[in-house]
């Protein structure tokens, strides 16, 4: 269901990423990922574009499971089934952030401004349901709530709403939570020119995005207050192409502050380190974590089933001819650029006589740069949205938790499976133990 919920946000170019709760998405979903416990099965059904069910059932010292629906005004037709999706679309990793000038100057066919979207989930056995609603305003606003029913709750349940305005430039969000009477307010900043720079002599920074935001909480009942504050810089690389993401949230009333630093390594691996610390105790932990792909065996069916890539790195780059090779496009990707035959590269570094420098010299140095970045920066990341890939192997560990989390995902016919342990250290006796394991098999059609 969080997949055909990103679906949906594509296709009513809702952009997640300027959004300041996911300022640290990336780290997240490489260190905080979840291991299954015990045998669970997941089942989706797309009766239509429009209408998906889900049937979940875990077998964890008894039997339970959910049972879910969701129904969306727009039809979803860059969704696909387990059969079919590609494990980075699959799975949570690395985001590359764009420019905001890139984002805003995309997609301009027009756009589903009224779109809305039903889900329902009810576990048995029990009475827990949990609702959520999506409700778009307008191009740019759009209302969330989520709803929780479950009798072990006060007044037996809690619901959250959340008024959104997501512009290339900045993002709010205004909610309320009927526990203890919650307000909140979020906000992120964009910081740049909306053009690249007209014309930088060496543009290294045009595809960086650096974003500064904030969160202020106000619990009315208990008269408490909350307050932090997040700064993200994003870039990639105009010699390999590789995007690395580094972050630092802070939290004054607490004491406490967070940095993270993401780097995509090669196509298929990604590296990310969190380094934390607290003023007030002087507590501080290192966590460190990495994803690796495996690339699957080349087949004629991998090019026909290859699934949409426009739910995560999208509109970066137009995409290769799916028939070239493989090692001349990495080779490519790494490798220096060589300008075209009879063209020369200007030194990037002005003459001592700056009056040497004409007009047309500093139009022909800013082109060919532009073509030598973006022919590197293309050619990477078409790579990493277009790979085949059988599995993914994720590892975390945490100094201070003393712990190793290790999640597997692959594929087993038409199933995705994904098992995974998490061991901890016994404080007693010294000792490993397994306080997580498990494995779950996941379909969809």
């Amino acid at each position: 269901m969080e997949y055909l919920q990103r679906c949906f946000f594509k296709a009513t170019n809702w952009n997640e990423d300027n959004i300041f709760n996911n300022i640290t998405a990336t780290s997240r979903a490489l260190l905080d990922f979840q291991t299954p416990n015990g045998a669970k099965l997941d089942v989706l059904s797309r009766a239509s574009d429009y209408l998906a069910l889900s049937l979940t059932l875990l077998n964890y010292g008894s039997i339970n499971g959910s049972i879910a629906y969701l129904y969306t005004s727009v039809p979803l037709r860059n969704a696909t089934g387990t059969r079919d999706i590609s494990l980075q679309d699959a799975i949570a990793g690395f985001r590359i952030i764009e420019p905001y000038h890139h984002i805003s100057e995309r997609n301009k066919s027009p756009r589903n401004d009224k779109a809305s979207m039903l889900y329902g989930r009810m576990y048995f056995p029990g009475s827990v349901l949990e609702a959520m609603l999506i409700k778009k305003l307008s191009r740019q606003t759009q209302l969330l709530i989520k709803c929780v029913n479950n009798p072990n709750l006060k007044r037996n349940g809690t619901m959250i709403m959340y008024l959104q305005r997501n512009t290339p430039r900045f993002s709010q969000e205004y909610i309320y939570s009927t526990n203890e009477a919650l307000f909140g307010f979020r906000c992120l900043y964009n910081f740049g020119n909306n053009r690249p720079a007209s014309p930088p002599l060496i543009p290294k920074f045009d595809n960086s995005v650096v974003s500064m935001g904030a969160e202020f909480w106000y619990a009315a009942m208990t008269m408490s207050p909350g307050l932090s504050t997040a700064f993200r810089y994003s870039t990639r690389s105009t010699s390999t192409g590789k995007p690395l993401t580094m972050t630092l949230s802070c939290n004054p009333i607490l004491g406490h502050i967070s940095s993270t630093y993401n780097v995509k390594t090669s196509v298929a691996s990604t590296v990310c380190s969190k380094y934390d610390f607290n003023w007030y105790s002087y507590a501080s932990n290192l966590s460190i974590g990495f994803e690796l792909y495996n690339f699957s065996k080349p087949s004629p069916k991998s090019n026909r089933r290859r699934s949409d890539p426009s739910i995560h790195h999208d509109s970066l780059a137009p995409p290769f001819q799916l028939t070239a090779n493989l090692n001349e496009r990495l080779t490519l990707a790494n490798s220096s650029y060589r300008p075209p035959e009879g063209r020369s590269i200007l030194n990037p570094m002005p003459p001592q006589n700056a009056g040497e420098l004409t007009t047309s010299d500093l139009s022909r140095l800013r082109s060919e740069q532009e073509i030598q970045n973006q022919t590197v920066m293309t050619a990477f990341q078409s790579l990493v949205s277009e790979s085949n890939f059988s599995s993914v192997i994720k590892a975390s560990t945490s100094l201070s938790d003393r712990m190793l989390k290790l999640l597997w995902v692959g594929r087993y016919k038409e199933f995705l499976v994904s098992t995974g342990v998490k061991i901890n250290i016994n404080p007693v006796s010294n000792t490993p133990e397994f306080s997580k394991f498990g494995i779950t098999f996941s379909y969809a059609s």
